[in-house]
């Protein structure tokens, strides 16, 4: 771990470290060497944290009946090969079982500690969505056991489904509204997100540079999130009414030497915009709870409510099959079925059908 200074650079300042579970350097930049050094800070205490966290790497030797869940959790963790934001979700997750069965040999696992650790879990604060992926990465890592022959198959107990969350995207007027009240870094995240479909994050949104932008294709190359891994980047075109837009987006971003599309301040945005955004729904005067990822959402049920087919908005959002279309736009859908009936011809035009004239009058009364 070491500050180094680079120069010629709009972040000088990188802080770099080998990660002791994957063996590979990993650096941060930063504009100043304070941030940097305060982050090489960070990173010793986290790496401290982890190799407490596993006691060591000589467990590793041990006879493979003495393995432990912990033993083989680290063993797991060097043959992935996470990348560090993959990482820190799978810390944040196994943190638990391995405080409740770390110690435990990985054999002598029984459904019910599972079921026990499974229920504990789920009562835990935390959304349910975030408590079934914790609970699935531990099945995912007594799987890979069972396929390395460390212990038998898993029998894991069923979990309870999660439902659906019913949202409600931003509306044109609300995203106007957002776009006339955000600060410059949150409207370009609004406007990528709402029409273009990326997802506000790190793994699409966040990471896309001006390479990716072909404004004579007018296309945007988007590298696709570990959610579709046969597709590891998306082409979707660029309205020719937000050519203009990036084309001043561009420009600006030459004269500060900028690669990355979203960045605040001379800096690139990583990974937070929470605060940012919040603040521009808030001047918006928007109460209701809108997340920087309803915008995807916004993106997704225009499509589908100006009758694109639900194979090209998969496409376009970088699904890897129309299921999750099907489940969180169905309302959507709903309307056009409704719609495409309501524009058949009506049944008086229709030939050899005779509707008595007291029975459209009676439908006309019901209306």
């Amino acid at each position: 771990m070491a500050v180094r200074y680079r120069k010629g650079r709009a972040s000088p300042w990188q802080c770099y470290w080998n990660n002791p579970l994957t063996g590979k350097r990993e650096c941060a930049n930063f504009a100043t060497q304070l941030e940097a050094e305060k982050h090489d800070s960070l990173i010793k205490h986290r790496i401290k944290f982890e190799r407490e966290s596993f006691q060591g790497e000589e467990k590793e030797e041990k006879e493979s009946t003495e393995l432990t869940l912990e033993v083989c959790y680290l063993q797991y963790l060097k043959q992935k090969q996470f990348n560090r934001d993959s990482l820190g979700t799978q810390l944040t997750a196994m943190r638990y079982p391995l405080q409740r069965l770390g110690d435990m040999p990985v054999q002598d696992i029984t459904k019910q500690h599972l079921e026990q650790v499974a229920k504990e879990v789920l009562a835990m604060p935390i959304r349910a969505t975030t408590a079934r992926t914790r609970l699935g990465i531990l099945r995912a890592v007594l799987r890979w056991c069972a396929e390395q022959a460390y212990r038998g198959p898993v029998d894991f107990p069923k979990m309870p489904r999660a439902r659906c969350r019913k949202f409600i995207p931003p509306t044109p007027d609300e995203l106007e509204s957002i776009f006339a009240h955000a600060a410059p870094h949150i409207v370009r995240v609004a406007i990528i997100g709402a029409q273009l479909g990326a997802r506000v994050g790190p793994s699409e949104l966040l990471q896309l540079t001006w390479a990716d932008i072909d404004l004579n294709r007018r296309t945007m190359r988007i590298h696709g999130s570990r959610k579709n891994p046969d597709a590891p980047w998306r082409e979707v075109p660029i309205k020719e009414a937000l050519v203009p837009v990036f084309e001043a987006w561009k420009h600006e971003d030459e004269t500060k030497d900028m690669e990355y599309l979203i960045h605040y301040h001379g800096k690139r945005v990583a990974s937070d915009i929470w605060k940012g955004w919040h603040n521009a729904c808030r001047r918006a005067g928007i109460t209701r709870n809108i997340r920087p990822y309803d915008l995807r959402h916004a993106f997704g049920t225009e499509l589908v409510a100006g009758g694109c087919d639900v194979g090209t908005v998969a496409s376009l959002m970088g699904h890897s099959n129309p299921t999750m279309l099907l489940t969180h736009y169905q309302y959507v859908l709903d309307r056009q079925k409704r719609a495409a009936v309501e524009s058949l011809p009506d049944v008086s035009h229709v030939s050899n059908v005779h509707v008595p004239k007291s029975a459209v009058g009676a439908n006309h009364l019901k209306q």
